[in-house]
């Protein structure tokens, strides 16, 4: 486990003008990590690992969505199976709390693990519901929807679409250098939504290079999507 003169020195090295405060935070929020990852198995991620790839790199990625892709301050944005919180949650104390987060976290010791960080960091704008994304009913409701490490593309597409605002949501999901197969397997799915999918390929910021699969709602999500969460996950659409 780091110290705290460790954590904060990593965090200033690539984000020097970062204010006090929040740098506090993220620092209790490394620890909160640290100390129930030992139980609970939140991450694979410890030590510099957990700073770097977990921490650095969530803030990193959220910033080039929200300068490049799409802005999100005062916007509602929806981060799917988040876990440990990865990568919206260190993005939002980075911001200083500017949109309000909602992460779907299904697993009872994710999910407890994350209402504890909302607690003990008074984090108001952060929501945390045990949902999985394919029983939600906060239909046509946010304006971002990202998602890292979760499902295949084409299960990603499926079972979110419901969920953006029509002519006002971004659907931005991380992958890795595989995100071409995902992408072949998603061919139907997108042609069926219409939907006009962007990559961004950035430059590996540590480890692992990172690829921003993007789209927009532009309309209604069709009657049958998405289909039984048995039948998405046995048939390609």
């Amino acid at each position: 486990m780091l110290t705290q003169k460790e954590i904060l020195n990593n965090l200033n090295k690539h984000f020097p003008n970062i204010d006090k405060a929040i740098l506090e935070k993220l620092s209790q929020y490394y620890f909160l990590i640290e100390e129930k990852n030992q139980v609970l198995n939140l991450t694979a991620f410890n030590d510099l690992k957990l700073v770097e790839e977990g921490l650095i790199e969530s803030i990193l990625l959220l910033s080039e969505i929200d300068k490049s892709i799409y802005n999100i301050k005062n916007k509602k944005i929806l981060d799917i199976g988040a876990g440990a919180g990865f990568p919206s949650l260190p993005y939002l104390i980075f911001t200083n709390e500017d949109f309000e987060l909602t992460i779907y976290e299904p697993m009872l010791k994710r999910y407890n693990f994350l209402v504890e960080v909302k607690e003990k960091l008074n984090l108001k704008k952060l929501r945390i519901l045990r949902y999985r994304a394919e029983d939600s009913k906060e239909f046509n409701y946010y304006n971002l929807i990202t998602a890292r490490a979760v499902a295949k593309l084409r299960i990603l597409i499926e079972f979110s679409h419901k969920l953006g605002k029509t002519n006002d949501c971004m659907f931005c999901f991380l992958k890795s250098q595989n995100y071409e197969e995902e992408m072949e397997e998603s061919r139907s799915i997108i042609k069926y939504l219409n939907l006009k999918i962007n990559i961004k390929e950035l430059e590996p910021f540590f480890r692992i290079k990172n690829v921003l699969v993007y789209y927009k709602k532009d309309l209604e999500t069709p009657n049958d999507i998405p289909r039984p969460w048995k039948k998405i996950l046995e048939t390609i659409y």
